[in-house]
């Protein structure tokens, strides 16, 4: 049985190496340079090129790279296998620690006090009073998220598809809460899985709801975000500023008008790095459960496509 990482563009080699070390690397085979597709019987992916895994016909299953699995299900040829993702707690310290980092330094205004430095200018504004944060998306990392706002004095709303109920976070569900949410939050936070019913979610409506003084958080997937709505939706003023993290296209084209939209802050998708030695260890388990035909960890429902 072999084990086939498809990860394109990006280098793999610390992470072959990790594997290497507990299966051994006769049975890893890296895309496209597969000398024996009918061992493959695992593949981990990320940002796949699609009808990728078409050729290999005794394929169990198929591993995401990371927590999002949005990428794999946009593959129309995608084999009828299970499919699994990462699930790493650093992951979601690391995008609570992003969130609040820039909750705060807009709270702050060090934006301001940055543009300030270079014009030599000294005066000093007191604090944004806004301390109420909507967070779309109420799973494991929408609480934890949360949970770490609560921690540091910050007010929770949250919404998810279906009703959730948390100590600390005020949960909303349905369209009601959803637009409850987005009307009364300083701060909108994105943590949706990207799905049919959630792609182009945040749009020119929302914009329109939110009040003029909110600030946008993309941290999930660059497709839930209308991209003319947002640019528009900050010219117009209708929000304050956006912070995005992702993009549908990534990395960013030095065209794209994202990079000239006044009060639009980009960093490269960097909120939530997966880490090598966590996902090595949770391959490795479902590496094992393919080989002894026993249960997989982290499965994904393909009908919710979370």
């Amino acid at each position: 049985m072999s084990l086939l990482i498809n990860i394109p563009d990006r280098n793999t080699d610390k992470l072959v190496a990790k594997l290497a070390e507990r299966i051994g690397s006769e049975n890893i085979e890296v895309w496209p340079d597969v000398a024996k597709p009918d061992d493959v019987e695992l593949a981990l992916v990320w940002q796949h090129e699609p009808g990728s895994l078409v050729p290999f016909k005794n394929l169990k299953a198929v591993s995401s790279f990371g927590a999002g699995v949005d990428s794999i299900f946009a593959d129309s040829q995608l084999p009828n296998v299970p499919v699994t993702r990462i699930v790493d707690a650093d992951l979601s310290e690391n995008m609570a620690q992003y969130v609040l980092t820039i909750v705060n330094q807009y709270r702050l205004r060090l934006p301001t006090y940055q543009t300030q430095q270079s014009l030599a200018l000294w005066k000093p504004r007191s604090n944004r009073k806004g301390r109420d944060v909507g967070i779309l998306g109420l799973g494991k990392l929408g609480m934890h998220v949360g949970e770490v706002l609560i921690k540091n004095g910050y007010r929770v709303k949250g919404w998810s598809r279906t009703e959730k109920s948390h100590p600390t976070i005020d949960c909303m569900s349905g369209t009601v809460g959803f637009d409850s949410l987005i009307q009364n939050v300083d701060y909108l936070v994105c943590l949706l899985p990207l799905t049919t019913d959630t792609k182009g979610i945040i749009d020119d409506e929302v914009f329109s709801k939110m009040k003029t003084d909110a600030v946008l958080i993309n941290v999930a997937r660059g497709g839930h975000v209308n991209e003319d709505s947002v640019i528009a939706a900050l010219y117009n003023k209708e929000i304050a500023a956006a912070y995005l993290d992702v993009f549908d296209i990534e990395p960013l084209p030095e065209s794209h008008p994202y990079w000239r939209t006044p009060n639009l802050h980009i960093t490269p998708h960097v909120s939530a790095v997966t880490n090598v030695s966590t996902a090595v260890e949770q391959v490795i388990e479902n590496y094992n459960n393919v080989l002894d035909g026993t249960e997989l960890i982290n499965v994904v429902d393909k009908t919710l496509g979370y």
